[in-house]
């Protein structure tokens, strides 16, 4: 039985189906995490390990069992593991067993924008323009950049302190939002379609791929999203094909490109190589990431990639959890009409399926329902006597 260990460091809610997707796939899954993982947020998990708090200690026993002989694939499942694990592993072979890039190289382009962009630069692959900011010694560099431009904190995830300055003097007004000494990417804003890509490789070879156009934001633009729209990009897959070989690429990466319609160019802004919330609906829209673990378990995979036709040309997909959370704290009623009423088939994408995982979801609306219940009795209740 080919045999999967998912270690999470953060408790991320983005895993909670991936077991699924392993077991489905025919995996024996075990899980190396807290008690309160959303890792175990599930029926797929064949054997839990609790993990230690501590980093040095966490990494000292993901070494033990990564090591030991009995997984066949190793998955870090959250940023900071990703990050952390990069920054301290000094061993090659243990790197190469766990770590998602197997061009050692280009190590750091796990944990890091600029790592990123700067591995496009030498493999000939398109990113837009970009420079690092830490102080204002570094303004001078700024100018040279075709604005608008954008900040990016080099090690972060979810839009934090991101926003756009459409020109110099723009940039310069926005200062204040910017963090000092923290390793600023500035980088050019293109204008364009932003295109979400969820991805599976194994040593180089990609294996299923999907293309989407993003819907529904939690925020608003740089959140993250909760309903897209999913279709087929066949130059995607050249990319894709390309990607994988030139960084070595080995597990569930989320990709996000920007194409420019004036001059046909997708350029690489993200590769994050860990799992996603939206890998595991790839089955509804006819690329089942499972098909892709299936090829990993039988061998198949050293063949390259075998296309999966899409239901559909376009297939609306909303993530469940995510979709109702957000329209309860931001009080989006609409947005709910659509899973009351099974609008385009959006019951298919309640997680039914599992039981453990339904469970935990709707106990997580029943606490926001009783917190926004209880704030709204507590505004109306008369205020002391004058």
């Amino acid at each position: 039985m080919f045999k999967v260990l998912i270690a999470c460091l953060d408790n991320w809610n983005t895993i909670a189906e991936i077991p699924f997707v392993l077991k489905k796939a025919g995996c024996t899954v075990h899980a190396y995490c807290s008690p309160n993982s959303w890792l175990l947020a599930n029926s797929y998990v064949d054997k839990w390990i609790e993990s230690n708090p501590g980093k040095k200690i966490y990494t000292n026993e993901l070494h033990a069992l990564a090591t030991k002989g009995e997984y066949d694939w190793v998955i870090l499942a959250d940023d900071p593991l990703l990050k952390y694990m990069n920054d301290v592993i000094s061993d090659d072979e243990f790197f190469l067993k766990i770590m998602p890039v197997a061009k050692i190289k280009y190590r750091d382009v796990v944990g890091s924008k600029k790592a990123l962009a700067d591995f496009c630069i030498d493999n000939n692959i398109d990113t837009p323009g970009y420079v690092t900011y830490n102080n204002t010694a570094d303004l001078e560099k700024i100018q040279k950049l075709t604005f608008p431009v954008i900040n990016k904190i080099d090690f972060s995830w979810g839009g934090v302190d991101m926003f756009v300055s459409h020109s110099y003097n723009d940039f310069i007004a926005n200062l204040s939002k910017i963090p000092v000494n923290n390793n600023i990417l500035i980088q050019e804003f293109i204008t364009g379609k932003e295109v979400p890509v969820e991805a599976l490789f194994y040593k180089g070879e990609l294996l299923v791929y999907t293309t989407s156009k993003i819907l529904t934001y939690d925020k608003g633009p740089f959140t993250y999203s909760t309903r897209r729209l999913y279709y087929n990009d066949e130059m995607i897959k050249t990319l894709l094909i390309d990607l994988g070989k030139k960084l070595g690429l080995s597990g569930f990466v989320n990709i996000t490109y920007v194409h420019d319609a004036g001059t046909g160019i997708y350029y690489l802004l993200e590769a994050d190589p860990r799992p996603n919330s939206w890998m595991a609906y790839g089955r509804f829209t006819g690329r089942d990431f499972s098909n892709g673990v299936k090829r990993i378990v039988d061998g198949s995979y050293i063949t390259g990639y075998h296309d999966m036709p899409l239901k559909q040309p376009f297939i609306e997909v909303a993530l469940f959890h995510k979709d109702v959370r957000r329209s309860l704290w931001r009080n989006d009623f609409k947005r709910l009409l659509p899973w009351l009423f099974n609008y385009k088939g959006y019951w298919r994408y309640l997680p039914f399926y599992d039981k453990k995982l339904s469970k935990k979801i709707f106990r997580e609306f029943g606490q926001i329902l009783r917190y926004k219940w209880r704030k709204l009795i507590r505004s109306k209740e008369p205020g002391p006597l004058p």
